[in-house]
């Protein structure tokens, strides 16, 4: 027998970034990059979904690619401090990768980052919060799949960190995000999918 483990939910097309304002909860973390969000509106618009859902937000902006397990932690003492129950990574694979591992280090502050570059060896995750993807790119799947790159910039190593857990609960495929990149970027991270 097989099993296959996707994100619980998955919205697709044109316009479901306002799903958002759908979601129950309290606070939410937006975790996202460099300044593309931002400057296509599709941040505002994000925020302004969560507050029509009565839902404050913090928002952690500036994960590099590649993103580095020091960024993460960065990312995670924000969400110690503020206790989100959603985290919503947006943008490229980085930031929802980025994402995705400083939820790890939210619920867990003491985890071992080295101890994760075993498979499968993520501790069960949603006690504290549950997890939303939006990409902006279609490069990797990581809005449903429970893989997250991560670099160890001291050792100049990438480690893919893999466990069901960092699966989304849910996924949001809004085509007019991806529609608002620089065209180099819409074709190459297509051709990223299409090699995948």
């Amino acid at each position: 027998m097989s099993k296959l483990f996707i994100a619980r939910e998955v919205f697709h097309g044109a316009g479901t970034l306002e799903e958002l304002k759908n979601i129950k909860g309290k606070k939410a973390v937006i975790v996202t990059g460099g300044s593309s969000m931002r400057k296509s509106g599709t941040l505002d618009k994000a925020i302004a979904y969560l507050i029509e859902a009565g839902i404050e937000t913090q928002v952690f902006e500036g994960v590099e690619e590649d993103p580095s397990s020091a960024t993460c932690l960065k990312g995670a003492d924000l969400m110690k401090t503020f206790e989100p129950d959603w985290i919503i990574g947006l943008g490229g694979c980085s930031a929802i990768d980025a994402a995705k591992i400083m939820w790890v280090f939210y619920e867990y502050p003491d985890a071992d980052f080295d101890a994760m570059i075993k498979p499968f060896t993520v501790p069960v995750l949603r006690n504290k919060a549950k997890f939303i993807a939006i990409p902006s790119t279609s490069g990797t799947g990581t809005e449903t799949t429970g893989l997250a790159v991560i670099t160890d910039r001291e050792k100049g190593v990438k480690y893919p960190i893999v466990s069901y857990e960092l699966t989304p609960d849910i996924a949001i495929v809004d085509g007019e995000i991806c529609a608002s990149m620089p065209a180099h970027v819409t074709s190459n991270t297509g051709l990223d999918a299409l090699t995948h």
